[in-house]
């Protein structure tokens, strides 16, 4: 399959570089990255050790419409790509969104249809310095398949032959609303904390705040009648911290480089969801308030 990542960071470099063992990969990314990629290849470091040579861009001009691409931005770029893949005929393209918050898989299927597929993955990585990236974990993925389950198995096939652990489902809200949880739950706090994923669970105190903060986005995912995919998302978050434990998450990332952070498109998401229907988020504000005043660079 040819594929091309829109959003080749961390986690679309290792994505693409995993996926190359069976398809044709191309990646879209930050010029500084690419130069790098094009002069000597794309390093993987961590759970896997190997370099392999991609087509990599910093515009998709020229290039022709592939059979996936995969969104791997920050949530608050998704609007920013719809507007640049405009030039791109959809004919035979599938769009596959993997990134984190709630609101992308929406906005993608106005401009996409039924040819845009929702997705989720614990894949964890962290961009050493441009051309090389550190691969924590493979981790699941999942690919949504409510609308057109062909597709979805299209696009599952293509992860597995290049050795992605990767199932479908047909509860694809309910697995981004599951994911988004589970990142409110652990990425602010080891941005606030500047720590990694795994050491929230070493202070009984700061557990029992994620376990919190995970329980208030529950109730805000049942008052939207979003079906869950696991009993309890406290149980659930903290398998993630402990399964994903050396991870640096994006969002301490971030805070790190002085980038940006997806907090608005993530806890933030839960607070207007929640005004709106009446169901208190007061943890997920102060999360909120805190990682915002974190934030260096504006937009």
């Amino acid at each position: 399959m040819r594929i091309c990542i829109l959003g080749a960071g961390s986690l679309g470099s290792a994505l693409g570089a995993l996926l190359a063992e069976s398809n044709e990969v191309t990646l879209i990314g930050r010029k500084i990255h690419v130069d790098a990629v094009r002069a000597k290849g794309l390093s993987m470091v961590g759970e896997r050790r190997f370099k392999v040579f991609l087509p990599a861009h910093d515009s998709i001009s020229g290039l022709e419409p592939p059979d996936l691409i995969v969104v791997a931005t920050k949530a608050y770029s998704t609007e920013s790509v719809i507007e640049t893949c405009r030039s791109w005929s959809l004919e035979h393209t599938k769009v596959l969104t993997l990134q984190n918050g709630l609101g992308n898989i929406e906005l993608l299927r106005e401009w996409a249809g039924a040819r845009a597929f929702g997705g989720t993955t614990t894949m964890g990585a962290t961009m050493l310095r441009p051309g090389v990236v550190r691969l924590a974990g493979i981790g699941r993925t999942v690919v949504g398949s409510d609308i057109d389950s062909v597709g979805a198995r299209a696009i599952e096939k293509a992860f597995s032959d290049s050795g992605i652990p990767v199932k479908t489902s047909d509860n694809v809200h309910g697995e981004l609303w599951a994911k988004a949880i589970v990142n409110a739950s652990i990425n602010p706090l080891t941005a606030i904390l500047g720590v990694s994923n795994g050491q929230l669970l070493c202070s009984p105190s700061i557990s029992r705040l994620m376990g919190e903060v995970c329980r208030e986005c529950e109730r805000v995912a049942r008052a939207v009648e979003v079906p869950l995919p696991y009993r309890s998302m406290a149980t659930r978050a903290r398998r993630v911290a402990a399964d994903t434990s050396k991870n640096t998450s994006s969002m301490l990332q971030d805070v790190m480089r002085g980038r940006r952070t997806e907090i608005r498109e993530i806890n933030g998401y839960f607070c207007r969801i929640g005004r709106t229907l009446g169901v208190g988020t007061v943890l997920n504000d102060m999360l909120v308030s805190t990682v915002e005043s974190m934030n260096t660079e504006k937009g």
